[in-house]
């Protein structure tokens, strides 16, 4: 079997990039893609920093019977080098994105089409061994969706956050002439703000803590973006909205302040979307959400039969999604990209992408 570059999580703060098996058919549905790019997700920052949620650690997972050690990664680009006997959507030399989420097929929520709420669901990277930080990954069939010759693989590899971001205007009913806040100027909060446009909101106001993020919302399309540290957010959004607030508030940053502002913005039976998704636990006004008549919606991942529209989206530039990555590593540099995301106090860097494929031009 022939050896390829990857890089697989250990326990917190422990990741190498070391000589592993390549991976070969094994099932009918079995598809393999020679990577070109992989971003650094936020949920594979949460396990790189620690402590471990969602990589299994003691026992295998259910689906997939994988535990610890594994090949990192699921926002994946690349070409497809091989496919099983029963693969008809991709063939060798495809170009191709990943959507990652695994699913068992069989139960309630997958019956009805709602792959992203299995209750053995597994994800690339994190709960299922193969990773998209290696130079090649084994997915599924269903796991890989061809991409336009117009789109590269650098824009391919944000596809996936991006879908998030469009299934949150789904969730939020975003409609044309829609006022919108969002909490969190990060890399998921700058494609909600961009999906929320391409949604036909009229304006989008952001709050970002960190200078560095904050001074690039402006320039990403955002209407105005505000330091919830040195103003008034709800003064400043209902001063510019008639003293109504606005009618989708969306939290990115999974803080308490962040969810805090939204609902002090939000309009009377405004929306509420959680995005960003909280480590501890966080505390709603039950009086504030009852007396204004909240509407309140949770979302995790996105539908996955959805992600042609979000890759259609992107490459007609409808959501430039692209514009969201400030820094490029190499595989062999996986582990500063992390660093780099872990103690980034100033807002440097949105999307970091790991650059698997060296040979790559785009």
């Amino acid at each position: 079997m022939s050896k390829m570059k990857a890089a697989r999580w250990y326990a917190p703060k422990d990741l190498r990039v070391e000589q592993v098996d390549a991976p070969t058919i094994t099932d009918a549905d079995d598809v393999i893609i020679k990577v070109k790019y992989c971003g650094i997700c936020g949920t594979d920052l949460h396990e790189y920093r620690g402590p471990a949620k969602s990589i299994p650690v003691d026992k295998p997972h259910p689906l997939t019977g994988h535990k610890a050690p594994g090949i990192m990664g699921h926002e994946i680009s690349g070409v497809v080098t091989e496919v099983g006997s029963n693969v008809t959507n991709v063939k060798p030399g495809d170009r191709v994105c990943v959507m990652p989420l695994h699913r068992c097929g069989k139960c309630y929520f997958c019956q009805r089409g709602l792959y992203q709420l299995c209750v053995m669901q597994a994800g690339t990277g994190l709960q299922y061994y193969w990773g998209g930080f290696a130079e090649y990954v084994k997915l599924h069939s269903y796991n890989v969706f061809k991409i336009p010759d117009s789109m590269s693989f650098r824009t391919a590899g944000v596809v996936e956050l991006t879908a998030i971001a469009v299934y949150a205007m789904q969730r939020g009913n975003v409609r044309p002439g829609d006022t919108v806040f969002i909490s969190g100027g990060g890399p998921s909060g700058v494609l909600h703000m961009m999906a929320a446009f391409a949604y036909g909101a009229k304006a989008v106001y952001m709050a970002e803590v960190m200078e560095g993020r904050r001074s690039r919302l402006v320039q990403f399309g955002a209407t105005e973006a505000f330091d919830p540290t040195a103003c008034d957010i709800e003064k400043e959004i209902r001063d510019r909205t008639d003293g109504l607030g606005v009618d989708v508030a969306i939290d990115c940053s999974g803080s308490q302040g962040g969810m805090d502002s939204c609902f002090n913005v939000l309009r009377k039976r405004g929306m509420y979307v959680q995005s960003g998704l909280a480590t501890r636990r966080l505390e709603v006004d039950a009086w504030k959400w009852a007396e204004n008549d909240f509407n309140m919606c949770g979302i995790w991942c996105y539908d996955t039969y959805d992600f042609p529209r979000v890759i259609d989206l992107v490459a007609n530039g409808a959501i430039p999604a692209e514009k969201a990555i400030t820094a490029v590593y190499s595989l062999d540099d996986v582990v500063k990209g992390f660093e780099e995301l872990s103690f980034d106090k100033e807002g440097k860097h949105l999307k970091i992408l790991v650059k698997v494929d060296e040979s790559e031009q785009d």
